[in-house]
């Protein structure tokens, strides 16, 4: 995927265009020259830039189940498990070493989707969902023949 490309879709993950700009940290002239039709010749900084906040995007999507948007909020956001700081801060300073570091933690740092409500289902309900899930019946285990006479006293 070309960087144009890739900062279009990574611009999916954001409510407006200022939100990727300070997530991107990139001044209003530089965010102005990647909308439309991009920079003829863009800083390999910038491309190098989008790709990895790219990878850290794609990564968090995967935890939210509602609205994409939630992703760009969630990379400007202080978080408490990373003591406050912003995912896209550590994109910007550690470059490559923090996308990895990310990447290893998501599952501790994404962003999270709300529980849905409570759902009261009977028994027979429960495993009609768990059959249209395709999970089956447990099996019960075969029986074991164990001879215990050396243990006798």
């Amino acid at each position: 995927m070309s960087a144009k490309a890739s900062f279009d879709v990574l611009a999916g993950y954001f409510k407006d265009r200022a939100q990727l700009r300070r997530a991107l940290g990139w001044s209003p002239p530089t965010m102005r020259a990647w909308e439309g039709a991009g920079p003829s010749r863009p800083r390999a900084e910038h491309v190098q830039r989008v790709g990895r906040l790219m990878a850290v995007a794609q990564a968090a999507q995967e935890w939210v189940h509602d609205d994409i948007r939630r992703v760009g909020a969630w990379l400007l956001a202080p978080n408490d498990a990373l003591d406050g700081l912003q995912p896209a801060t550590i994109v910007r300073t550690l470059g490559d070493e923090g996308v990895g570091r990310l990447l290893d933690g998501m599952y501790q740092i994404a962003p999270r989707t709300t529980a849905h409500a409570h759902i009261d289902l009977s028994p027979a309900q429960m495993r009609d969902a768990l059959d249209r899930l395709g999970f089956t019946q447990p099996r019960a285990a075969p029986p074991v023949d164990i001879d215990l006479s050396d243990f006798d006293a």
